[in-house]
């Protein structure tokens, strides 16, 4: 690769401090920011995009996978109150009439609900937002990171904080602050991103069972109609009476922390949405007179960096539903893994009634001294984080993250120092199942 000397030299304004920063609006980030804040910190939110949401709003994932055991929820409080709120927008736009039940949640949701929904959390508990500001680097002390650098339409700007949070899904802050990285299986290569889509007007009484849209699916790429590497057709019947929800697309061997690759696949993302577009209405009952009702702005990414933590947890935790002193989050999702590199998913399933128990330190980076993780990429393998990076988790590591980051602002500490056993009991008292 060819390359361009450029210097950057000059004084840019400090334009806010905080006790907490948060750096990423989506489903942790806003978790860890509520919870700061709630915990009694001053806490500020950035976020790149005009509105908080990560991929259950840019990345059109609306459907919640289910972290239950016995038919309850193991993510609370956070992320049950986030769907108890789901469910009344729901409610209001007519697609329930039911009461909320705290214990299943809501599994189906408007990605304009989630995004109003997510802001108004923030809202309540005096979060401060700032919106349009892309993180760009970081000015350190040693370990210690000073400030997070941005850059919005007003040019370049800084923000102190004593205790920052990962909430970009992709470790960008951890990693420009020295953190170690993993990255994909033993080849190198993450879990296929996904372009999301929604078809509307869709008769839904008339849709054949899965086996048949899968056979036909089978008979379109055979005839070059559809070149997609995934297996069969994955689509969520949503509530509303007349939407399909596709999760559908594979781009492999694309990187979603490389700029070029990046945008590759957005591009080869929607090169599949339409070819679907096309086989659903020519070929699938109760599609003839269906329309694009919404695409995701943002390619779906499942796994990208992994930021190593003063703590490794493997997938021998999953398989021995592993329970710790200092667990921080209860998952009881499956090992499920989008064939990286083509077709099949490898799904790993626990026990009904069984959980295993992510750690405190898997969310505090290595080599960092006021940094913690409120996303997907902690401290795991390929095989483990393949579990827990669906959304409800999320929203357990992004509070965990939260109340971690108050306790250390109010006893002038680290998150190294930290005992996670009093965390544990901490997010008990607020509301977690620990």
């Amino acid at each position: 690769m060819k390359t361009i000397f450029y210097r950057f030299d000059r004084e840019i304004p400090v334009i806010a401090e905080a006790d907490v920063l948060v750096v990423g609006a989506g489903p942790g980030g806003v978790s860890a920011a509520v919870m700061a804040a709630r915990s009694g910190a001053d806490t500020l939110i950035a976020e790149r995009y005009g509105c908080p949401g990560g991929m259950a709003v840019f990345g059109e994932v609306t459907p919640f996978m289910p972290n239950h055991v016995e038919g309850k929820t193991l993510d609370r409080p956070l992320f049950q109150e986030w769907s108890k709120r789901l469910h009344e927008a729901a409610g209001k736009d007519g697609w329930t009439d039911q009461p909320f039940d705290p214990e299943k949640t809501w599994r189906f949701f408007n990605k304009e609900h989630a995004l109003l929904t997510m802001e108004e959390m923030l809202l309540d508990s005096g979060v401060r937002m700032l919106y349009h500001h892309a993180l760009v680097d970081v000015i350190m002390d040693g370990d210690t990171i000073v400030a997070a650098v941005f850059h919005s339409k007003s040019g370049f700007c800084a923000i102190r904080a004593k205790v920052f949070i990962d909430g970009t899904g992709d470790g960008d802050l951890a990693v420009l602050a020295g953190a170690t990285a993993e990255f994909g299986n033993e080849e190198g290569f993450c879990q296929p991103m996904t372009t999301c889509f929604k078809m509307i007007r869709v008769e839904k009484d008339r849709i054949p069972e899965r086996e048949e849209i899968n056979a036909l699916y089978d008979r379109a790429k055979a005839e070059g109609k559809i070149n997609c590497l995934r297996e069969n057709v994955l689509w969520f019947n949503m509530p509303d009476p007349d939407t399909i929800h596709f999760n559908t697309t594979r781009i492999i061997k694309k990187s979603a922390v490389n700029g070029v690759e990046l945008s590759e696949a957005e591009i080869e993302g929607r090169r599949q949405v339409r070819q679907f577009i096309a086989f659903l209405r020519e070929r699938v009952p109760g599609f003839e007179h269906a329309a694009l009702g919404a695409i995701a702005l943002h390619v779906g990414v499942r796994e990208s960096r992994r930021i190593r933590g003063i703590v490794y947890q493997t997938s021998e935790d999953f398989f021995r539903a592993a329970k710790y002193p200092d667990g921080i989050a209860k998952v009881h999702y499956v090992i499920d893994i989008h064939n990286p590199g083509g077709s099949g998913t490898r799904i790993e399933r626990l026990p009904e009634n069984e959980w295993y128990e992510l750690r405190y330190g898997t969310i505090v980076p290595e080599h960092t001294r006021n940094l913690l993780m409120g996303c997907r990429s902690i401290s795991l393998d390929q095989a483990l984080h393949s579990s827990c990076r669906v959304m409800p988790p999320i929203c357990s590591i992004g509070q965990a993250a939260g109340m971690a980051a108050a306790l250390c602002v109010q006893r002038g500490i680290g998150p190294a120092q930290l005992d996670g056993t009093e965390l544990r009991r901490r997010l008990a008292e607020a509301g977690a199942w620990l």
